[in-house]
């Protein structure tokens, strides 16, 4: 299907992040008609929420799919199920505990295309959520702050080219719920592919939102993903952001928070 933006989504319990995220997917997309979930196992509400809001989805012209596991499969192999199963030119992996903004295919399309970029992700907002504020503000933002990017790979919603995910692969499985997206990050670089955050899009995103819950992922995912990173690619993932923790960057990313205090990128 020519320029059709696919969504696919994972989801593990917590449907009252689900719930959210696809209502503002049901009121704010212009361009997107295709959404697959792919549930790993949720034995909360997710299962009856998901018939429900299909038959919606589906009224409304939407294909909506859902592919239900035996097993909690972890992210990168429930992203990977749903990439396989989608018909996109774009492709995009949402995370469940977000929230769009009006028109935000439609403008995220727009950059990646005028960028000439692999893959473009949204501004984030991470503070507490107000749906009337941010319908305003994220409106106020994006207007404001159209055109203008900076290279940040956002892994909260990944808007990818299908075509630079069939060039360097999609998501190694082997990780299960962390550092897959830096391992595609490092393949995009290697590959020469451009990323970008734009400025044309604002999203919601709750802090630890789908990982806030412990009993919901092993504990020892973070100490197996980071080994199984240095095994094949030879360095700390902690390495793509050299001093994050110094004084310069600090000073940047506090100078960053006063500027979007007047709404500035």
């Amino acid at each position: 299907m020519a320029n059709l933006t696919s969504i696919v989504i994972p989801v593990y319990n917590q449907v009252h992040w689900t719930r959210r995220c696809l209502r503002s997917l049901l009121d704010h997309s212009e361009e997107a008609r295709e959404l697959v979930i792919v549930d790993n196992h949720s034995t909360d509400e997710t299962p009856a929420y998901l018939n429900e809001v299909g038959a919606e989805f589906r009224n409304r012209g939407w294909k909506f799919s859902v592919i239900t596991n035996t097993e909690n499969r972890g992210f990168g192999r429930a992203c990977n199920q749903g990439i396989l199963g989608t018909e996109g030119e774009y492709v995009v992996v949402l995370n469940n505990d977000t929230w769009v903004m009006p028109a935000w295919d439609r403008r995220l399309r727009g950059a990646i295309e005028k960028l000439g970029a692999a893959m473009v992700g949204p501004f984030y907002f991470e503070k507490e959520f107000n749906e009337e504020v941010l319908l305003k503000r994220s409106v106020r933002f994006a207007n404001r702050n159209r055109g203008k990017s900076r290279r940040f790979w956002v892994p909260m919603i990944m808007f990818f080219r299908r075509a630079a995910l069939d060039q360097v692969g999609i998501f190694d499985e082997r990780y299960f719920v962390s550092f897959e997206e830096i391992d595609l990050r490092v393949r995009f670089d290697r590959a020469g592919l451009k990323f970008f955050m734009v400025g044309d899009c604002f999203i919601w995103h709750a802090v630890k939102g789908t990982r806030g819950d412990a009993k919901l992922i092993p504990s020892n995912h973070e100490v197996e993903g980071r080994s199984i990173f240095m095994e094949k690619w030879g360095f700390d993932p902690d390495d793509l952001r050299p001093g994050f923790r110094k004084w310069p960057a600090r000073l940047e990313r506090r100078w960053r928070k006063i500027k979007f205090a007047f709404d500035f990128f």
